[in-house]
């Protein structure tokens, strides 16, 4: 570095220093990340299919692998940066492994609570049909409360004060509370779900644009699995601030279909044909309620409208046997299904060609 001013020569030896001390520290970062990554790999290879992952003793292993891996690690970006880890260790050695037991303790324990809660819940709803909701949403705020209470032991732990860490607590609490309006107001959300109760797990819901049943409700989100399987998680405060209606609470829902016939079909028989299709379902309930009209005339159809009340848990199945029945009901009578047709013409010489093309 000849050439350089003499503080900058005088500081090459510290910035080197302290380049590869943040090397190691993200080589350490990367490599306790693919330990992580190796446990979560072996844990869903031997974990049942039809078991979630998700909160199960191999998910947590991978987050306590990751912490172990960093620990026994950390020496080396401290030897570089000059400190003598072997004093560090023996100093703050035996607080920092307290308060890495302590974390640990804390999740595995928290855990525990909340699935025993969950558990005990589940139990009380077949036996006496109570509401398992409340004990879902009891464990995962009691889960949370032994979290904060273990970080904050733990820093005790590590040597700082406990006034101090109040007051340092307490700032970054103000700090996250408006840096995170959202989540407090998701918080807020589920703690009013939790009281009123319009929904609880195992129920069939639409809100907030989605459908699907309950399979979770969290202080901060609300699981939904749709029909196809998937699961939606849905934060507390965009369910409270959606209408929302729950099919569960009811034992019956009523559905509409519309069916497309030609203008030359007989509307009368059309309409016939398919209040008969519907009235020979089984599982239709009340058919002196079922109603079948004319719900529009439109570009190239008659359209008609039925409507019908099912069972809820059947709501899905009737409506498809509907659908198909009703379609082979028009192929026997030879009602016509209409749809779009275009008209190609093409030009040559002083002829047209025309070609019909179904859209």
């Amino acid at each position: 570095m000849t050439g350089w001013p003499a503080w900058a020569q005088a500081a090459e030896p510290q910035v080197l220093k302290w380049l590869l001390v943040l090397g190691a520290t993200i080589l350490i970062w990367i490599a306790a990340i693919l330990v992580k990554r190796l446990v979560i790999l072996v844990g869903k290879m031997v974990t049942p299919r039809d078991q979630d992952f998700e909160g199960s003793s191999w998910d947590l292993g991978a987050s306590i692998a990751r912490l172990f891996a960093l620990i026994l690690m950390s020496p080396l970006p401290l030897g570089l940066a000059g400190y003598d880890w072997r004093a560090l260790i023996q100093s703050r050695g035996p607080g920092a492994v307290a308060a890495v037991a302590i974390l640990l303790v804390a999740i595995l324990f928290a855990n525990w609570v909340a699935r025993s809660m969950r558990n005990f819940g589940g139990k009380a709803h077949r036996r006496t049909g109570a509401d398992d909701t409340l004990f879902a949403f009891a464990g995962s705020l009691v889960k949370y409360l032994i979290f904060a209470v273990a970080i904050v032991t733990a820093l005790t732990q590590l040597g700082f004060p406990t006034t101090s860490l109040a007051a340092v607590l307490g700032a970054l609490g103000l700090a996250i509370g408006l840096g995170l309006q959202d989540t407090m107001k998701s918080v807020a959300a589920g703690v009013m779900l939790a009281i009123l109760r319009p929904f609880r797990i195992g129920d069939y819901v639409s809100l907030a644009g989605l459908e699907g049943e309950v399979t979770d409700i969290s202080p901060f989100t609300t699981s939904l699995k749709q029909v196809d399987n998937k699961v939606v998680i849905v934060t507390n405060n965009m369910i409270w601030a959606e209408p929302l209606i729950n099919h569960t609470h009811q034992t019956r829902r009523r559905f509409d279909l519309y069916f497309d016939i030609s203008y030359d079909d007989n509307m009368d028989h059309a309409l016939k044909v398919v209040e008969d299709t519907v009235n020979a379902h089984p599982r239709v309930l009340s058919k002196s309620e079922t109603w079948v009209g004319i719900h529009a005339l439109a570009d190239w159809s008659v359209k008609i409208r039925m409507r019908a009340w099912v069972s809820t848990p059947e709501f899905i199945q009737v409506r498809a046997d509907l659908t198909k029945a009703v379609k082979e009901a028009f192929d026997r009578e030879g009602i016509t299904i209409p749809y779009p047709h275009q008209v190609n013409v093409a030009y040559k010489g002083n002829e047209a060609m025309t070609r019909a093309d179904h859209e």
